[in-house]
């Protein structure tokens, strides 16, 4: 007989659900003029289903939603979840799209192209045909300053707006987004971590970043006994790319699914030195070129294991996750929520590919299960 994890995959996706499904709940139960509500909610605490509740509510009666966060990855996961009729895209996607609706065709290939779609977006007059009923922005701690006014200008008279934000997730360290006169909401139980994982992220995270010692489990597993694997450093990228085979290996011995896993870089995708193959040992892996198509759409390698930055994966989720090229001499403030993301991606699952360097402060075994 051998494990089979995949067999638990769904039911542990359900459970979870439906205990992450209270803020959905009783946060649309809110009422107030003007609706503006400031969510501020840790990983997995269930503001993914609170969006999409909101914007199959608004389509039920008649409004047009808009849903906006800062990661593209995140955007093409909410649309496939979303009601067909609600808009979906990350901001600089709706950037484009105002941008192209006025008759400007912006160039993906420049360095600058970013920039240049924020000032067209800020600069365009907006009518009717884009403006919402509905307005819900996540992911707000990646957003700027300077983004909130062209925002509002999409809202039609009396329209809601929802923010939804969580600062331990801030791995650009920007300052918050001010909001004066908002109503604001704090959740801070996880339900989709596994109570281990949180109980170790209290421990080693909470230390450079106090907010993340305050947080709460609310998971109905534990025990999902993190693994650790470290490399030399000074072997590096070599002996990171072993290891990494190595846990593909051993995630796939506990009967996880190549679906089930995804491999997620402690590093931003220019810095990985996994970006650029195209597989690990026999596993093809499925990943960003860093290259757009003509309407700015992400081209991607073919392949069945998900290969992902944690800059680009804020937001989503997989069975198995293993949190590859951790390295860092010290661990700091940046480091520590660069830390918090990976390991909340997980949500059955986490093995950690570290350095031997970074290893000596990861204290992997030091966990305990409530």
């Amino acid at each position: 007989m051998t494990p089979d994890a995949s067999a638990l995959v769904g039911q542990a996706g359900t459970l979870v659900t439906r205990l992450a499904g209270g803020l959905a709940t009783w946060a649309r139960r809110l009422e107030f003029t003007p609706f503006r509500l400031r969510v501020i909610g840790t990983a997995g605490s269930g503001k993914t289903q609170l969006a999409v509740q909101v914007m199959k509510e608004a389509v039920a009666r008649g409004q047009r939603p808009l849903y906006v966060c800062f990661n593209r990855p995140l955007a093409d996961h909410i649309a496939r979840v979303a009601p067909p009729e609600a808009k979906v895209a990350n901001y600089h996607q709706l950037c484009d799209w105002v941008a192209r609706d006025g008759g400007s065709a912006p160039d993906f290939q420049t360095t600058d192209v970013f920039d240049r779609l924020e000032a067209i977006f800020a600069a365009t007059p907006i009518d009717a045909r884009w403006q919402f009923d509905v307005l819900i922005v996540d992911e707000g701690q990646d957003f700027q300053q300077s983004w909130v006014a062209p925002l509002e200008g999409l809202l039609r008279p009396g329209a809601a707006w929802w923010w939804l934000e969580d600062p331990l997730q801030n791995l650009y360290m920007r300052p918050p987004v001010e909001l004066p006169g908002w109503t604001t909401l704090k959740e801070t139980t996880n339900y989709r971590s596994p109570r281990d994982i949180l109980d170790y992220l209290r421990d080693v995270v909470g230390a450079s970043v106090p907010m993340a010692a305050s947080l709460s489990s609310g998971s109905p597993f534990g025990g999902s006994e993190i693994a650790l694997s470290t490399y030399d450093e000074t072997h590096a990228p070599q002996a990171c790319i072993d290891a990494t085979k190595r846990a593909i290996t051993q995630a796939l011995s506990l009967g996880f699914r190549k679906q089930d896993i995804v491999v997620l870089s402690f590093r931003g995708r220019e810095g990985s030195a996994l970006s650029a193959l195209d597989q690990l040992g026999p596993h093809h892996l499925r990943s960003f070129t860093g290259k757009y198509d003509l309407f700015g759409n992400p081209e991607f390698r073919e392949g069945d294991v998900l290969l992902e930055s944690i800059y680009r994966f804020k937001g989503q989720s997989a069975p198995c996750v293993i949190f590859t090229e951790v390295d860092f001499d010290t661990l700091d403030e940046r480091i520590a929520r660069k830390l918090f993301v990976g390991a909340t991606r997980a949500t059955m699952k986490l093995i950690v590919v570290a350095s031997q360097r970074a290893a000596r402060h990861l204290h992997v075994g030091e966990t305990h299960d409530d």
